[in-house]
């Protein structure tokens, strides 16, 4: 049995910090980036593919989600297309699964039953409520014996060593599951592409959600032999966007410049989201300088956040030279710089630029 493990799609993601047409193109890629799997599933080979729960971000997307879903589900026919549902979209009565409506290829897994696929059987495990106290694979029988086929779980949340004293919803025995013999535990819930041994893997999410996810961008082509020979697992880039956290330390005003160089790293700055922390300490010229670049790159990256609250100011002995204005200015220059409060600091760079500036 091959099949293409893809999870946590998360269609109609909202991404409230990501104002704008910025926004609106991440919210339009993720249903792009389910087209460009089906690509690669129809290209691979696959006997089915596999979505592991989480198909949509919440079960309150409107019509026009719904609406672009069912056109990039288009994408796979003829292949089989089992969705799961999730924490996200689990089978309760407001269920965006359900609303879907009828495509012939694609199956909303909802029950507990066995799945008859080309090359194998599938057994779902969908949750009906967002959080459970319950181990969603708890129903689960021995695997079958005596059939000659592959048998695959398809699970959605934590997997838990359970002699941990813990409460954590939608909690998963990868062990119990495993002795039952199953062949594979395709899982979702974990964003990153995670092997947790020979036979259960998470896929991943295809296209990030947040700064804090490890890897995101991949799905899993999956082939298993016969049953019981260990599956041969491959990870597969998908996604569009890139999301990277950076820290970055100034030692003088020549680092902003290594910065700028940073930037210029990236291919496509527009499907870009930084997290940047900044620390160290630049002069005067240099905060200047490293505000007009942030600025700039505002503009060319997807979003841009920044932490700068540890970066100190250490005037040059040119920065005073420009601080030596006349008359008033001086004096609101000396007052600003014997404060020590965060807005002064901000007040002496923005007097320093503007005096700066009308030198020039």
């Amino acid at each position: 049995m091959r099949i293409l493990h893809t999870a946590d799609w998360q269609l109609g993601l909202k991404l409230h910090f990501v104002p704008g047409d910025a926004g609106a193109r991440l919210r339009a890629q993720r249903f792009d980036t389910v087209r460009a799997i089906a690509g690669l599933a129809c290209d691979s080979g696959v006997d089915a593919v596999l979505v592991a729960g989480d198909v949509f971000d919440d079960n309150g997307v409107g019509p026009d989600t719904l609406q672009q879903a069912r056109e990039a589900l288009a994408a796979f026919h003829p292949l089989p297309v089992v969705l799961l549902p999730g924490n996200h979209d689990p089978a309760d009565p407001g269920s965006a699964l359900a609303r879907l409506g009828d495509l012939d290829h694609v199956v909303v897994a909802a029950g507990f039953g066995p799945l008859e696929l080309p090359g194998g059987v599938v057994h779902p495990c969908p949750l009906t409520q967002r959080h459970s106290p319950e181990d969603p694979t708890r129903r689960l029988p021995p695997k079958p014996s005596g059939h000659g086929r592959v048998h695959v779980v398809l699970a959605h949340g934590g997997v838990l060593d359970f002699s941990e004293d813990t409460e954590t919803p939608n909690r998963i025995d990868l062990r119990a599951v495993l002795d039952k013999g199953y062949d594979y535990l395709a899982l979702g819930d974990y964003h990153s592409p995670m092997r947790l041994g020979p036979r259960a893997w998470y896929a991943g999410t295809p296209e990030g959600t947040r700064f804090a996810e490890k890897d995101p961008g991949h799905v899993l082509l999956v082939s298993i032999e016969a049953p019981g020979a260990e599956p041969v697992v491959e990870r597969v880039a998908v996604g569009r966007t890139r999301w990277v956290t950076h820290t970055a330390r100034f030692h003088e005003d020549a680092d902003v410049e290594r910065l700028a160089a940073w930037f210029d790293g990236f291919p496509e700055r527009s499907w870009t989201l930084v997290q940047l922390r900044l620390e160290g300490e630049l002069s005067l010229s240099g905060r200047a300088k490293l505000d007009r670049l942030l600025d700039d790159e505002r503009g060319r990256l997807c979003h841009l956040r920044v932490a700068a609250d540890e970066v100190v100011d250490a005037p040059s002995d040119e920065d005073l030279r420009v601080l030596q204005a006349e008359g008033f200015l001086r004096v609101a220059a000396e007052y600003l710089r014997s404060d020590s409060a965060p807005e002064a600091r901000d007040a002496v760079r923005l007097l320093h630029r503007m005096l700066a500036e009308g030198k020039q």
